[in-house]
C-alpha cells in the first residue's frame, strides 16, 4: 500500500531508530522485484525515482511530460502489497518539478538545492515544504554535497542544520557527512553526531551502497531514517543479464534473473537497516 501518513512515519522510524533504503528504480521489474523483497520482509521500503529516471520513462528525450509512466507502474504494485510504500523523488530540481510529481501522488520529495546560496536553499525549501505539506507529503531537504553528479563532496556544516528544520520546515535533511554516490566510503561519525545534536528530527544518507554495515548500525541510532541505494541496486541488475547472457538465456530468463539478484539485494539493504519487521 502507498503510505498514508509519511511524516507520521518518518518519525517513528526515528524514534524506533530504524532507516529505510531509499531503492532507486528506473524500470518495471526494478521496482517490482524492490516490493516483493519488502513484502518478503514485511518491511517498509522507498522507491524512488531521480529525474533521469523519469525522462528514461516518458516519450521523447526532453522529459518535459515526467513524471511519465514510472510512477503509476510504482502505485501499481504498491497497491498490491500489505506493506508500506513511499514513492519518492530523489533529486527534484525546483518547485515545478516538485509540483508535478505531487499532483502524481508522491509520498515524499526531495528538492536539490546544493548550488544555492544557504539563505536561498532554506527559503525554496520551505516554499516546496509548505506545498508538500498540503498534499499530506513529506520533504527532504539536503546540506552538503554528496559527490558523483554534484561533483566534488561538501560536507554538512552543523551550525546550518537548524535552519533546515525552522525556516525549510524538512520532515527529513540529507546531510554530507562521507557518504558519496557510487563510491565506497567511510561516515565522520563525530560530525554526524554533531549535526544529530542541532537537528532533533530525521536525517538522511545518500551514497548509501559504499557505506560500512559498521557506520549503517552506528548511523541509525543517530538519527538516520533514510539511506539511498542506488548504485547497488543498478549492480545487481547488471550482474543478473550478465548470467543470463554468459548461459544464453532468453529475454524472460535475463529479466527473471535481474529481477532476481534485485530482490535479493533489496533484502539484504533492508535486514541491515533495521526496517524487516517492521511494516
Amino acid at each position: 500500500m502507498l503510505i498514508a501518513k509519511p511524516r507520521d512515519f518518518l518519525r517513528y522510524a526515528y524514534e524506533q531508530h530504524f532507516a529505510m533504503p531509499a531503492f532507486n528504480v528506473c524500470n518495471m521489474e526494478m521496482a517490482k522485484a524492490v516490493i516483493e523483497a519488502a513484502t518478503i520482509e514485511r518491511a517498509p521500503v522507498i522507491v524512488q525515482t531521480y529525474p533521469g529516471d523519469l525522462a528514461h520513462a516518458t516519450l521523447g528525450q526532453s522529459g518535459e511530460n515526467a513524471p511519465g509512466a514510472l510512477p503509476g507502474i510504482i502505485k501499481h504494485f504498491a497497491a498490491q502489497t500489505p506493506v508500506p510504500v513511499f514513492l519518492h523523488l530523489d533529486h527534484g530540481p525546483g518547485f515545478d518539478f516538485n509540483l508535478r510529481c505531487l499532483r502524481e501522488g508522491y509520498s515524499s520529495v526531495m528538492f536539490d538545492g546544493h548550488a544555492l546560496s544557504l539563505k536561498d536553499a532554506v527559503a525554496e525549501t520551505g516554499a516546496i515544504a509548505r506545498m508538500a505539506h498540503a498534499f499530506g507529503a513529506a520533504v527532504e531537504g539536503e546540506l552538503g554535497t554528496f559527490g558523483g553528479d554534484q561533483g566534488s563532496q561538501e560536507f554538512t556544516n552543523p551550525d546550518d542544520v537548524p535552519q533546515m528544520f525552522g525556516a525549510g520546515q524538512v520532515d527529513m535533511l540529507a546531510v554530507s557527512v562521507g557518504s558519496e554516490h557510487g563510491q565506497s566510503s567511510q561516515l565522520k561519525l563525530d560530525l554526524l553526531g554533531a549535526i544529530a545534536a542541532k537537528a532533533n528530527g530525521p536525517l538522511v544518507l545518500h551514497g548509501g551502497t559504499g557505506i560500512h554495515p559498521d557506520d549503517v548500525h552506528a548511523a541509525l541510532k543517530l538519527g538516520v531514517v533514510k539511506i539511498n541505494i542506488g548504485a547497488g541496486l543498478a549492480r545487481a541488475w547488471c550482474a543478473g543479464l550478465r548470467e543470463a547472457l554468459d548461459t544464453g538465456e532468453g529475454h524472460y530468463g535475463a529479466l527473471k534473473r535481474a529481477s532476481t539478484h534485485v530482490r535479493e539485494e533489496a533484502q539484504r539493504r533492508l535486514q541491515l537497516m533495521g526496517a524487516s519487521g517492521r511494516a
